[in-house]
């Protein structure tokens, strides 16, 4: 298979034709791999985020705990400053107990998980059931004045359809090499439009049920095979929902609809318990560092997203990306580097509600950007409402960031990077995935990826990369569902993956130059969700 720039010859420096030499150290790239393979800790370090503290729902008391457990695990390993960054966010919220039973025509129970940040029943809550699909606003006027004292089910069913064989995937040479072909632009740049419109609709429907006397929601989960997603973003303080929610399983949804396509009457009962967490309206990102030499040395970053849904452990969503970042550095001390920059990682917070964690560091630390009061974003996170906006001034560290990597798409290996368009960057890279080509990481492309949190670096015009993995089950099955345990997470991808990440944060941190950075950002494009 073709890959980026192939054909370079194997050395101890790696030239590229045309290009000053890029250096990599393939000494200690020997010794990252001997300590990354051989005296690995990734599988318990993932052990204890996922089957010890399990769920870590933003502003959970789980997420607070797994903040402090892995800042002090950083700093066991020899990491400096580790510390909590906090953010505004609102109430957390946990779940304690959910019982859902259909009633009539006959009782059975369902299988359906409460949905994130609304309230519980206070006992058994039961009542006639409607089917009463809410695609958008536009489908309110048809519901007024018939939804009073019922339960609601607000999802329409798609047709039946053939289930897929696909669940477990590795990506194969024609998936990569896809990959790596460029997609041209057009119609103009992207941005959150669709992201604001999809999360302000949680809060308009839930209004609109509770304004027409709606006793409770039903949600149809997406997926088949009893598969449960009940995530929602409706945790603003002054904007809380007011009816509870459930999210129920795909099968048991479509039964109770086709009941009441048949004209039979259906009732649930539906008995949920939960608590709202409110000492402390902020939530928190790790931060720790290896310090580089000099008084102000540049910055290199890794991270990964350290808060889950509640169904779950959020192993591979993204406690994997979380072990693989923690591995890295662990490798790093261990094997004794001095790295001439700083090396910080972010484990960030609120990365599921719209990148909290990630950008209040941007905004705190590399740039500041002025408010967005637009009306329409009023049910965003406030922090997003600094996405695109203009003028950008930088902070003291901007002149001093070199790079950001970061791991959110599962447990599967590293097969290469995604590099936003950065020419330079993408030469750059393609030396240092040459010691791993034995692995399966070849492939470098200058394509965007989105949903992670290197975008807010990347969107205020500092290089910020995500690299490419393996699916394996992650979307298909695992993804805000509650299987996302332990189980689905393979030791050899994770370690492979901590071997690519501490070789990456090395070579940044040793490098002659920071990386290359893209033309900044204009005012007038719209920034990606």
């Amino acid at each position: 298979m073709k890959k980026f720039l192939t054909g370079l010859a194997l050395a101890a420096s790696l030239t590229f034709a045309g290009q000053a030499e890029e250096k990599v150290d393939l000494d200690v790239i020997n010794k990252i791999r001997d300590e990354g393979f051989n005296r690995s800790q990734v599988m318990k370090t993932l052990s204890h985020l996922t089957d010890n503290i399990g769920p870590r729902l933003t502003g959970s008391p789980g997420m607070l705990e797994a903040n402090n457990w892995t800042k002090d695990k950083l700093t066991e390993w020899g990491l400096k400053n580790a510390h909590l960054e906090g953010f505004e966010f609102g109430p957390g919220w946990t779940m304690d107990r959910i019982e859902v039973f259909m009633t009539t025509p006959r009782k059975t129970q369902l299988y359906a998980m409460p949905i994130s940040w609304h309230p519980g029943t206070d006992g058994a809550l039961e009542g006639e059931v409607i089917h009463a699909p809410l695609s958008s606003k536009k489908d309110f006027k048809e519901w007024e004045g018939k939804l009073k004292g019922k339960i609601v089910m607000v999802d329409k069913v798609p047709k039946q359809s053939e289930t897929s064989n696909k669940v477990f995937r590795r990506r194969d040479d024609a998936s990569l090499e896809n990959t790596e072909k460029f997609n041209v632009p057009t119609g103009g740049a992207g941005g959150i439009d669709g992201w604001v419109k999809y999360k302000s609709f949680f809060y308009e429907r839930e209004q609109f049920l509770a304004k027409e006397g709606a006793i409770a929601m039903v949600r149809r989960s997406p997926r088949k095979a009893m598969l449960i997603e009940a995530s929602a973003y409706q945790h603003l303080e002054g904007k809380l929902p007011t009816i509870p929610a459930i999210s129920m399983a795909y099968e048991h949804y479509t039964r109770a609809v086709r009941l009441l396509k048949d004209k039979q009457p259906v009732s649930f009962s539906i008995d949920v318990d939960v608590t709202f967490h409110t000492d402390d309206m902020k939530s928190y990102s790790t931060i720790a560092e290896i310090p580089g030499k000099g008084r102000r040395p540049e910055i290199v970053m890794a991270g990964a997203h350290l808060d889950s849904w509640f169904v779950a452990d959020g192993a591979v969503d993204n406690g994997a990306g979380t072990a693989v970042v923690m591995e890295a550095v662990r490798i790093l001390k261990a094997i004794g580097i001095k790295p001439k920059r700083t090396i910080r990682v972010g484990l960030w917070g609120g990365e599921e509600q719209g990148y909290y964690g990630s950008q209040q560091y941007v905004m705190d630390h590399l740039v500041d950007r002025p408010m967005n009061t637009d009306e329409k974003l009023k049910y965003m996170a406030p922090y997003e409402h600094q996405y695109g906006q203009f003028p950008q001034k930088p902070k003291a560290e901007f002149e001093r960031f070199s790079t950001y990597f970061n791991l959110d798409n599962g447990s599967g290996k590293i097969r290469g990077i995604y590099t936003e368009g950065n020419s330079a960057a993408a030469e750059i890279f393609a030396a240092w995935l040459k010691p791993f080509h034995d692995l399966g990481a070849e492939t470098v492309t200058l394509n965007h990826t989105g949903g992670t949190d290197h975008e807010p670096f990347d969107t205020v015009g500092l290089p910020g990369f995500q690299f490419i993995q393996d699916p394996l089950d992650y979307g298909s099955q695992l993804h805000h569902s509650q299987i996302d345990t332990l189980d689905h997470a393979y030791e050899k991808d994770l370690k492979q993956a901590s071997v690519i990440m501490a070789s990456f944060i090395y070579n940044a941190a040793m490098r002659d130059e920071r990386i290359p950075r893209k033309p900044a950002p204009v005012a007038g494009e719209k920034a990606k969700k």
